[in-house]
């Protein structure tokens, strides 16, 4: 449940809040990855995923509707007592620990390679994670007007894709199909597990202002990351040929290497330490997540402790465990087939058991 009334978000909030946490990862792999499976026809794919995740998120809503001032955690003990719903709690504030891990080491790499590579993992997991455990300890709001301040940042950054496609080849995304709907099928599980996200709506309903927007609020920031998504896949295909694409870590980097300015130069760099903000707005509502749910289960009201003492366990971790990129990119694959379970399978079963066998232990426990 809500810790406090001032804790509550705008709709606007809430929609930005969706939509950056889903654009983190995806914005800078997303092309290469679907080039991979699905070859230039990838942007049908981000248009299915689109529609799965709109249907992955509703499905979300209906299962808050019942009790609108109540978080996951609290639904879990509810409907499935009080030792089950601990343990499915427990699951869920570790995976969002887990998402918040892969975010950190995805960021500590992409720093390492393209901005500060001689310095150690150590150092900056202390950099990131300072700033990162400050904003998570201020709740829910905070979180929210961050948000706000990297999306206005997205916005001024958006022009540079455009300005990419100057000079590239139309006639890569040609034709249509060219290998049929097999492989655009095949890029559809690429495409969903870039849309994740979306189940972090299990914790922002309760502090939703005008719950009534929550629907329309979770399509348009489901709307906002296929934009970004389709633009970001097209620029790369139109620049690059589609074999070259796939054989790209970081395409979108890349991509920006194209890019010449009298006034300045690498601008690969320049969006990189952007990146560093986008992707925060994916980890950090996974970490006030955990800590959350964590405060929740221990019976406290305050979840600012729980954040030090993380935040102290992901620094001592970074001494002992110093993940080469590829496991990096393993821990990444792993972490969505994950996740896509948490965001699709969970709440289908979760709603199927609330308005069957639950009904009845709901009564129990008002």
């Amino acid at each position: 449940m809500k810790t406090n009334e001032f804790n509550d978000v705008t709709t606007f909030q809430y929609i930005l809040f969706i939509s950056q946490v889903q654009i983190g990862i995806g914005i800078i792999t997303l092309p290469s990855d679907l080039a991979e499976v699905a070859s230039t026809d990838g942007w049908i794919s981000i248009v299915l995923g689109w529609v799965l995740a709109n249907v992955g998120g509703l499905m979300i809503l209906q299962i808050m509707k019942r009790h609108p001032n109540e978080s996951i955690f609290d639904l879990l003990l509810r409907y499935l007592g009080k030792w089950l719903g601990i343990l499915l709690s427990i699951l869920f504030i570790l995976y969002s620990l887990f998402v918040f891990m892969i975010t950190l080491y995805a960021a500590i790499h992409i720093t390492q390679t393209w901005v500060l590579p001689q310095t150690p993992n150590y150092l900056l997991m202390l950099l990131f994670i300072i700033p990162k455990a400050m904003l998570a300890q201020h709740g829910i709001r905070m979180l929210g007007r961050y948000a706000e301040f990297v999306g206005i940042g997205m916005i001024i950054m958006l022009p540079l894709f455009f300005m990419s496609m100057r000079g590239g080849y139309w006639i890569h995304l040609l034709p249509v199909l060219k290998e049929g709907w097999l492989p655009v099928l095949k890029g559809v599980k690429t495409t969903i597990l870039s849309f994740l996200g979306f189940e972090l709506a299990f914790i922002l309903y309760p502090f939703l202002k005008n719950k009534k927007h929550a629907a329309p609020g979770l399509i348009v920031a489901n709307s906002i990351t296929m934009f970004v998504y389709l633009l970001v896949t097209i620029a790369c295909y139109v620049q690059f040929n589609p074999y070259q694409v796939a054989t790209y870590i970081w395409p979108t980097l890349d991509l920006f290497e194209t890019l010449e300015f009298p006034f300045i130069e690498r601008i690969e760099v320049v969006f990189s330490a952007f990146y560093l903000f986008l992707i925060s707005t994916t980890g950090i509502p996974y970490y006030f997540t955990a800590a959350f749910g964590t405060s929740q289960l221990l019976g406290k009201r305050n979840h600012r402790q729980v954040i030090i003492w993380l935040s102290i366990g992901f620094v001592l971790l970074a001494f002992a465990y110093n993940p080469t990129f590829y496991h990096v990119q393993a821990i990444q694959k792993w972490g969505g087939e994950v996740g896509m379970y948490v965001a699709y399978a969970f709440p289908i079963l979760l709603w199927l058991y609330m308005v069957t066998i639950g009904r009845s232990k709901a009564r129990m426990h008002p």
